[in-house]
């Protein structure tokens, strides 16, 4: 039986580089190519893209664990290259989704990331090299080779949650490459931003690399301050021919200001029924609604610190079989602290609406706070079995095995805020002229005191089958056996305090059929399921009253299309329908809801190389989320009251992006590569920020652009304009009363040296 090289069921239908040379940006090397090749081969280094040319990727081993080209994949899939991240000045996370079709990126309470896929609300979704990184805080992109958001529930691979999707981001490790690059960037709200990354061979078998930050910024909201650093050291090690050794280290702090937005104004409310909606309050743009007394940076912070360490081997047998193993530990020092509004402005009183409680007089607001601790300590390990054979001269397996453990600590600890030396003061009001309040205050009133010790094990097999050339099959199950004890000790009178333990163990099946008629062109249909535990993607909601409930669940079904279009250029579409079941949505700070709810939506996306001058990256998503049953039903004071019907938050009708970059050296008589032009387009419809649909948060466009230009033989740079015509909108929202204004029109120029 002939053996098959391990990580992958076909070839790339037809990848293969550019002849030309790519628009130098500040980002990539002034001749448009790494200055050496690679000693060690990506797909021997980690999970990720490869086949990568520019924004098009052609394989990952992110969504099969087995690199598969992305044609090959029954899924919706969207990468953003290290190019396309770079080219449109995406320094975070939150910069960098905002161009994915189908993904809405939510405020967070102005200290975490937080998205929404396919009408799906999560903190937790999220991934580095494959590995869970679930803690609440912002992800900075400094060391990063490139974001992948796949789509729909795929517990097979991922575990619990990533209802909706995952976002994993993929490091950059040690490849052999020579690097030797520093780059620097400034502009608008006085940021201030420098990273480097160098690496080398030290010799056959051995690599380095480091990657570094610092930043320190202003911004277009009062009061906005940021500061943070990385470093991120990592090793790969080859000391026999088939076996690969990566050990990395990452140290990452983030200080910012804590900003929660603005309140809503208006609406009318009756019987529990909107008869109107509110919008965002016409506040200034800058407009910080919160206490600053002794300065709004002390009483209002995020801050985190990251470390992290992760070690990987990765050995091929003689006789084919591909072993993984990755042991990642991760301590996560998380705290904030924060006053916002936590009512909308209005007119109505409670003598007209009995049932508006929420609703100040016009002219005022009302703001709250609270200081929370979150710290979590992760350990992971996961093995990987991979083994190719050849059943018959059509038939070709990929089999996968593997097993995780792992084990979660948490802390959710809470203090209120006290106005006035006072703790029985817990909110004040403050005239809507003058948001900024300086009433002394201090978070001395005890909320919550709660601990999580989470035990997990997982199993899983999958195969990949290749029925001769034009059609693939894959297949798989997943165990997870979920042990969760929850220690909670709320000090107030009614709060629980004691222990309680809740074991889950719940099946994960995925079934994906791919039809090929010919080498570039795929049509798929798959079938998969996630789940939720009752304590949330937090673990922070295990009580008495629900510890009983059965897991939250999700079933995808998905039909879609992949065509390859030039070697380098990939148009895909996808149609698909996710049900979820016993999901607690919150309506306000006190009240929260068991909810089944409904998206079914639709993708497009084209990504690549249109012409050796014309790259692009275009995304087009629908999405219609509902809820279709609740828990909650009409009374006597709201006799018009229904949550059916209602959609889900921070889900817009309508998504579309657009970004693409010319090279435009040709019309100037100069080499290629010398010069460029980039251009892009952000359109969000409208949507609401909660599940009672009483708020409306308008839908925007933002135009984006940027300039490329080669400085010399060693420095290339760009010039990055966010929001070029200057457009007020409202970019995200936390809930009916913390809505964020987006950015003006903002400028920022990046120098890239390598040397």
């Amino acid at each position: 039986m002939p053996r098959i090289d391990v990580g992958g069921a076909r070839r790339g239908a037809r990848v293969i580089p550019t002849t030309r040379a790519p628009v130098v940006t500040a980002a990539t090397s002034v001749d448009g190519a790494p200055g050496e090749r690679p000693l060690f081969p990506a797909t021997a280094l980690g999970r990720g893209p490869t086949d990568v040319v520019g924004y098009f990727a052609g394989r990952t081993s992110t969504a099969t664990k087995t690199n598969t080209p992305i044609i090959d994949i029954p899924q919706s899939i969207t990468i953003l290259t290290k190019q396309q991240l770079q080219d449109r000045n995406s320094i975070d996370l939150n910069r960098a989704l905002m161009y994915v079709p189908g993904v809405t990126v939510a405020q967070g309470e102005g200290n975490r990331d937080q998205i929404t896929i396919r009408g799906q609300d999560t903190t937790a979704d999220f991934y580095t090299d494959g590995i869970r990184d679930d803690a609440q805080y912002y992800r900075d992109l400094y060391n990063i080779e490139a974001v992948e958001v796949l789509k729909g529930p795929n517990a097979l691979i991922f575990g619990r949650g990533g209802g909706g999707g995952i976002v994993n981001r993929v490091t950059k490790k040690a490849d052999g490459e020579r690097l030797r690059s520093i780059m620097v960037s400034s502009g608008s709200f006085a940021r201030k931003r420098v990273t480097v990354d160098v690496g080398d061979a030290i010799n056959d078998t051995l690599a380095v690399r480091l990657n570094g930050l610092y930043e320190q910024s202003y911004g277009y909201r009062d009061f906005f301050k940021l500061e943070r650093y990385g470093v991120n050291p990592t090793m790969t090690w080859h000391p026999l021919e088939k076996t690969f050794v990566t050990l990395s280290y990452e140290h990452f702090r983030d200080r910012r200001t804590a900003d929660r937005g603005i309140p809503s104004v208006g609406g009318f409310i009756f019987g529990g029924s909107a008869i109107y909606p509110g919008y965002p309050s016409p506040a200034p743009i800058d407009a910080f609604f919160g206490v600053g007394n002794p300065s709004v940076e002390a009483v209002n912070y995020a801050k985190v610190d990251l470390n992290r360490v992760a070690l990987a081997f990765d050995h091929t047998t003689e006789f084919g079989l591909n072993i993984r193993n990755q042991t990642v530990y991760a301590d996560y020092q998380k705290r904030y602290q924060n006053t916002f509004p936590d009512q909308g402005l209005g007119v109505v009183t409670t003598l007209l609406n009995p049932v508006a409680t929420s609703v100040t007089p016009a002219g005022v607001a009302r703001l709250d706070g609270y200081l929370s601790s979150n710290p979590r300590q992760n350990i992971f390990n996961q093995t990987d079995l991979v083994y190719k054979w050849q059943m018959t001269p059509d038939i070709r397996h990929t089999v996968m095995f593997g097993a995780e453990v792992g084990n979660q600590r948490s802390d959710d600890n809470r203090d209120l805020s006290c106005f006035n030396f006072s703790c029985a003061m817990r909110r004040v009001t403050t005239p809507f002229w003058t948001p900024t309040a300086y009433f002394p205050v201090v978070f001395a009133n005890p909320n919550r005191r709660r601990h999580t010790n989470l035990d997990l094990a997982a199993g899983y097999v999958q195969d990949q089958i290749e029925v001769t050339r034009y059609i693939d099959v894959i297949a798989g199950v997943r165990f997870d056996r979920f042990d969760l004890k929850f220690t909670g000790f709320d000090p107030g009178p009614t709060d629980f305090r004691g222990q309680l333990r809740r074991v889950d163990n719940v099946w994960s099946p995925r079934f994906g059929l791919v039809f090929k008629p010919n080498e570039i062109v795929s049509l798929y249909g798959s079938y998969s399921r996630s789940f939720v535990p009752v304590a949330g993607d937090q673990f922070n909601v295990l009580f008495p009253t629900v510890a009983n409930l059965a897991p939250q669940s999700f079933e995808n079904v998905e039909v879609g299309f992949k065509a390859q279009l030039l070697p380098a250029l990939l148009f895909t579409g996808a149609l698909y329908q996710l049900n979820r079941s016993n999901q607690q949505l919150t309506v306000d700070a006190t009240t929260a809801i068991l909810a089944n709810t409904r998206t079914q939506g639709g993708e497009l996306g084209l990504v690549g190389n249109v012409t050796d001058r014309w790259e692009v990256s275009l995304g087009y998503g629908y999405q219609d989320a509902r809820v279709v049953k609740t828990d909650r039903a009409p009374t006597l004071r709201t006799p018009f009251f229904t949550d059916v019907g209602k959609t889900n938050p921070f889900v817009p009708r309508n998504t579309f992006s657009f970004w693409n970059k010319y090279d435009i050296s040709s019309f100037f008589d100069a080499g290629p590569g010398v010069l460029g032009v980039g251009a892009g387009v952000v359109y969000n419809s409208k949507f609401y920020p909660a599940i009672d649909n009483f708020v409306v948060v308008p839908g925007y466009a933002r135009v984006d652009g940027a300039l490329f230009v080669k400085l010399s033989e060693n420095v290339s740079g760009q010039l990055n304009v966010e929001n070029l015509a200057g457009a007020r909108y409202y970019v995200f929202a936390h809930n009916n009363n913390n809505i964020t204004p987006g950015a003006p029109r903002s400028a920022y120029v990046t120098l890239n040296a390598r040397f």
